[in-house]
């Protein structure tokens, strides 16, 4: 539904494009004066342009209102004279983008500038790259000036142009661009959504489906200009050639994709023994434009894009006769890309009159062609899928009760399972908090303290770094459990452990070690200011009271501090020399800081 929704949008954008394509440049246009288009045959395209100026005399009117000289020798020059009526950019603008080379001569009062165009001109060489041929014209006011321009190119020589202001020059732009970028979108969505079915149906016409897209994109691309700016940019001379190229490729996977579509070895047997010599007819065809020359190609292109589309639609009025699944759609969707291709070639032969729909005739078949083909392969795809689900319904009919007990069993287990799980995720998590952990003040218990002390001293050699131990003492606390009882001496414990807290750094790691003792871990620490600061500020929390209801309770802290340069110290003789120096404090009148002697 959305595919067929897209290829909808773009087919009405289509048709907006049409409605909104621009006169020919012809009797009064931009430029507010009264210009017209003249035309000179070279038949050999020899002429220089000193020679075509002199011979301006012989330019005449144009035979034909359109344009349009479908595949012509040689070269045709057109003469254009422009006196505006007011100064500013113009740009002349040629919508057949399948135009080779074009060479613009502009005479104005400052001499003659030369500017090229055309798919077969490198993107760095062009007027503005664009993927139709664009000039831009500065122009003065009442100054006439005088555009001779030279059109070459093997494909038909349709030679519409408009010469546009600024403003109508975006506008189109953007038109001319959203038309085609819409189009190869849903020939892109198309070729995607058919190779996935077949990469899982593993069924031919998927694939031959997914190729030819594949392939009329490219001539398409090839057409519209589209592919000389983004596919083969540096391969200016690609571009004629991927037209045949792609459009023979296609109608050899269009014969192909019949075939596998219509079932014709079941359905139409006389067709089918046709299609397969036609098959090998289309490969040749395909080898033989790579060898004949451009202009050859496309003749032999048109050709063969109105035979195949045409037997193909009458393989598929006949598969419709013998009742072949999906031939209604088929039918229908072949003749709008016959309707389509033989305007084109008509138009590109020059028997038809060049306009929005000849020139988009095939784009516009195709894309109908190509919407009514994806209904029919998604019914083929259903009609598939039905099938499989059908031979594999007997088998999950016998197998549902098993699975159902399995999956019963399968949820108990699972929920058990996770349970368990979680009970012991709970308990773990719970010893592991037990262990590393001091119950009454939440700080990092003795088994916790050499983990960390240890993995210090490893960073601290590691990165030849410092590291302070500090060891606590509270003075007076053993004064606060006998006179006051354990259930204060905790309540102080746990108030002292939260001052601690706030007196360190957030990188110091804080542990209770026994009774009223706690040791600091404090990396990238030495001696000096920042050392002094610390413990000053430790001092200082642990000097103000402690209150037990109204009654207010006095402590100190003894502090011994034990430095390790570089990590060299060993865990146990730190701690040793942190536990004296706390030692020495006490010995030197409490509530004070002493370095470890060793150390000093």
């Amino acid at each position: 539904m959305l595919r067929s929704r897209w290829l909808s949008l773009c087919l009405l954008l289509l048709t907006f494009g049409a409605v909104a394509d621009p006169l020919l440049l012809k009797g009064p246009n931009c430029c507010g004066t009264q210009q017209d288009v003249r035309v000179l045959l070279d038949p050999q395209g020899q002429l220089s342009f000193e020679q075509v100026r002199a011979l301006q005399a012989d330019f005449q009117m144009p035979l034909r209102e359109d344009l349009s000289y479908g595949y012509r020798q040689g070269a045709i020059w057109l003469l254009l004279k422009v006196t505006p009526e007011r100064s500013g950019r113009w740009w002349w603008l040629f919508t057949y983008p399948s135009l080779d080379q074009l060479t613009l001569y502009l005479e104005d009062s400052q001499g003659v500038r030369q500017m090229r165009s055309g798919d077969m001109v490198a993107l760095q060489q062009r007027a503005l790259v664009h993927r139709q041929a664009v000039f831009p014209l500065d122009l003065s006011q009442n100054e006439m000036t005088t555009l001779w321009l030279r059109v070459e190119s093997q494909g038909s020589m349709t030679l519409q142009n408009q010469l546009l202001s600024d403003e109508d020059f975006v506008l189109s732009t953007a038109q001319n661009y959203l038309t085609p970028a819409l189009y190869f979108g849903a020939l892109l969505a198309l070729a995607g959504y058919n190779l996935l079915l077949f990469m899982v149906l593993r069924e031919k016409v998927f694939l031959w489906y997914v190729l030819f897209v594949l392939c009329f994109g490219a001539g398409s691309a090839s057409l519209n200009g589209l592919g000389a700016i983004y596919l083969w940019p540096d391969l200016a001379e690609l571009s004629n050639r991927m037209l045949p190229l792609g459009f023979t490729g296609a109608s050899l996977m269009a014969v192909l994709f019949t075939r596998a579509f219509l079932d014709t070895a079941q359905f139409s047997p006389i067709w089918d023994k046709f299609l397969r010599p036609m098959a090998w007819l289309m490969a040749v065809s395909l080898l033989a434009v790579l060898m004949m020359s451009v202009q050859q190609a496309l003749i032999v292109m048109s050709l063969i894009g109105i035979l195949v589309v045409l037997v193909l639609t009458l393989c598929a009025i006949q598969s419709v006769l013998n009742r072949a699944p999906g031939a209604r759609l088929f039918a229908l969707a072949w003749s709008m890309l016959l309707l389509g291709t033989i305007v084109m070639s008509l138009r590109n032969l020059g028997l038809l009159p060049s306009n929005f729909f000849t020139i988009h005739a095939m784009q516009l078949g195709s894309a109908l062609e190509m919407l009514l083909v994806s209904f029919g392969l998604a019914a083929r795809f259903n009609q598939l899928k039905l099938q499989h689900s059908m031979a594999q319904q007997q088998m999950l009919d016998a197998q549902q009760q098993l699975v159902q007990q399995l999956r019963e069993h399968e949820n108990q287990l699972a929920q058990k399972v996770t349970e368990r799980t979680a009970e012991l995720e709970a308990m773990n998590v719970r010893l592991q908090l037990l262990a590393t952990t001091d119950p009454l003040t939440g700080l990092a218990n003795r088994n916790a303290m050499y983990q960390q002390l240890h993995q210090a001293i490893a960073r601290a050699r590691r990165q030849r770094s410092s590291l302070a131990l500090l060891y606590l003492d509270l003075d007076g606390f053993k004064t606060v459990n006998d006179q006051l009882g354990h259930l204060v001496g905790d309540k102080v414990l746990y108030e002292a452990s939260e001052r601690l807290r706030d007196a360190v750094r957030e990188t110091d790691v804080i542990c209770r070690i026994g009774g009223d003792e706690f040791l600091l871990i404090c990396e990238g620490l030495s001696r000096g200011a920042i050392l002094v600061q610390l413990t000053q500020r430790l001092l200082k929390q642990m000097q103000l009271p402690f209150y037990h209801g109204t009654e207010q309770i006095s402590i100190g802290v003894s502090i011994g501090v034990a430095i390790s340069s570089g990590g060299e110290t060993p865990a146990e003789a730190l701690i040793d020399a942190a536990d004296r120096a706390m030692y020495d404090a006490k010995a030197a009148g409490k509530n004070c800081v002493q370095l470890a002697s060793e150390y000093a």
